[in-house]
């Protein structure tokens, strides 16, 4: 033990010499902890404010922008070669549907079609969502559940949709409540694929720490479980919802007499291609919007604790 205090001391003495004073020290002394502890610089925390210039942050939403236009313009120039290529009556050129859209709001049935294909893209997309979450949660944290009911899962996937729906039609009957089970059905196998994952994905350590200090357990599914997760759920989210849309088209095209589906299978019939084009182009032009208008801010704010270096 004095070896020990003498060795103490004169690291002590290394650090600190003797002939200054203990103001001095204070004076000098420079915090060493991690980014985002108090610094002696008007006690900001150190690294505040990097990435954090509006300047900055304007330039880097102009030029998302800027990206997005282009994209969107080379898309249409696309488009239009394409339709060059096989011909105007098998794909028609990007004008040629925007004034084919004017048409079908003029006689009245686009946005009506549009408001019923959303009910039942929400109605199924919310059924998916929850199935997903359920069956995901519990197959990632149950052993037992997972060796008995993860084949199920895999054999939902496997199952061709064109079976799914008739089967859901003949059981439920051919209404928006099959059509919504039926989609939901289909969709959800993925999506539970993407949260069993994520709840896979959670480190045990953090948790442990948790409870070896006591944490409540509302505090550790905020503060561990949830962010560790989210970015599953939200890739579980958007693949769902993108799938939920191009079936509920074709669930609309089997047995539905209204929606965006039952107009493409008419237009269809009557071998008029500018009018498929344009039952269609409202509805992903919506689409659009909702990803950059809404999934995109919202997942900015959920993920906003990241850092700018990650993102």
């Amino acid at each position: 033990m004095p070896t020990v205090t003498r060795n103490a001391a004169s690291d002590a003495e290394a650090v600190w010499p003797e002939d200054e004073d203990s103001s001095d020290r204070e004076g000098r002394a420079e915090p060493r902890g991690p980014v985002g502890t108090a610094s002696s610089r008007g006690g900001l925390p150190a690294g505040l404010g990097m990435g954090s210039d509006p300047s900055t942050v304007s330039t880097g939403h102009l030029r998302s922008v800027l990206f997005l236009v282009v994209s969107l313009v080379l898309l249409g120039f696309t488009w239009q070669a394409v339709s060059w290529l096989v011909g105007a009556d098998v794909l028609p050129g990007p004008i040629e549907s925007i004034v084919a859209v004017e048409q079908s709001h003029q006689e009245g049935y686009l946005w009506s079609d549009i408001g019923i294909t959303a009910l039942r893209i929400a109605g199924a997309f919310l059924i998916a969502l929850c199935a997903s979450l359920v069956f995901g949660v519990l197959l990632g944290r149950s052993r037992a559940a997972e060796r008995l009911f993860g084949p199920w899962v895999t054999i939902g996937a496997s199952i061709p949709s064109l079976v799914v729906i008739v089967v859901v039609y003949l059981a439920v009957g051919v209404n928006d409540h099959a059509a919504m089970i039926g989609t939901a059905i289909i969709v959800a196998p993925p999506m539970i694929f993407a949260v069993w994952d994520g709840i896979r994905a959670i480190n045990p350590e953090l948790q442990e720490m948790a409870r070896v200090f006591a944490v409540p357990k509302f505090t550790i599914l905020r503060r561990v479980i949830f962010p560790q997760t989210t970015p599953f759920i939200f890739t579980a989210a958007r693949t769902g919802l993108s799938l939920t849309w191009r079936l509920m088209i074709f669930v609309e095209l089997l047995g539905r007499s209204s929606g965006v589906g039952y107009r493409i299978q008419y237009f269809y019939n009557l071998v008029d291609m500018k009018r498929v084009v344009a039952a269609a182009l409202p509805f992903i032009a919506l689409m659009l919007l909702f990803e950059f208008c809404v999934l995109r801010p919202l997942e900015r704010w959920v993920f906003r604790w990241r850092r700018s270096e990650a993102k």
